[in-house]
């Protein structure tokens, strides 16, 4: 199995404003989602930014970094450009990491990847976990990816809390890492945002109108959150510090 690993970092993060250069424990937000790459069989890995700032420190700690542009309305079109630049072929397999998950593990990574590789009949992999709790299983910022159980193809996702009746259908906690056939990204990212996509605020819904099936594994180690606010990041601090706490 060979595959790349692409990580977007765009500097002026809604939310937290350079935030791929924020300190976690010593080391920059974006050095700690290399370190998770580089624990990954991956043949490569590319940083794909905006931002000269990010670009000057990824230089310093030894990683492959590509200036991308500004003006992309997501991670998947930055993932999309370095494909087009490194002209990889449409059966590349390439792993969206994103650039705020510092506490991603490993092996999850090879594990999108190994899902996608043993399942060619599908365009995208992802993974998911169970809830943590009950409050988080109401949270609306908890994607949530219901699941055919005979076949772990995604069904669809959801912010809000959905019930079928349909009891063939399971739903969990999505995680936000990807694995593509680089074909498959170039018909996802040249496509313009999808009626459910804009309504909901999840891109990964154009998919179904592209026709582009997902195949969804339970993640083999449930990572830890994601920084998207000031909060988070003193948790994701906090948990670097001590790990067994």
């Amino acid at each position: 199995m060979s595959y790349s690993i692409v990580i977007p970092a765009r500097y002026d993060s809604k939310r937290l404003p350079g935030k791929a250069l924020e300190d976690i424990n010593g080391k920059t937000m974006i050095e700690r989602a290399y370190e998770a790459a580089l624990g990954s069989q991956a043949a490569e890995i590319i940083i794909a930014t905006d931002s000269e700032k990010i670009n000057d420190v990824c230089k310093k700690f030894g990683a492959k970094c590509l200036i991308t542009s500004s003006e992309h309305k997501s991670g998947t079109d930055r993932v999309n450009e370095v494909a087009v630049i490194e002209n990889w072929s449409d059966e590349m397999i390439i792993v969206n990491l994103q650039g705020d998950n510092a506490l991603m593990p490993s092996r999850n990574i090879d594990q999108v990847a190994k899902l996608l590789f043993d399942n060619p009949a599908y365009s995208i992999a992802t993974l998911a976990t169970s809830f943590l709790s009950k409050d988080e299983e109401a949270d609306e910022n908890a994607v949530k990816v219901f699941i055919d159980k005979e076949t772990d193809e995604a069904i669809t996702f959801k912010r809000q809390l959905k019930t079928y009746g349909n009891t063939s259908v399971n739903y969990m906690r999505h995680i936000g890492i990807y694995a593509y056939t680089r074909s498959s990204l170039r018909t996802f990212s040249d496509s313009e945002p999808s009626i459910d996509e804009e309504k909901e605020k999840l891109e990964q819904l154009r998919a179904y109108d592209l026709q582009l099936r997902i195949i969804v594994g339970k993640a083999s180690i449930t990572p830890g959150p994601d920084v998207d606010t000031y909060e988070d990041l003193l948790l994701v601090n906090s948990i670097y510090k001590n790990p067994k706490s």
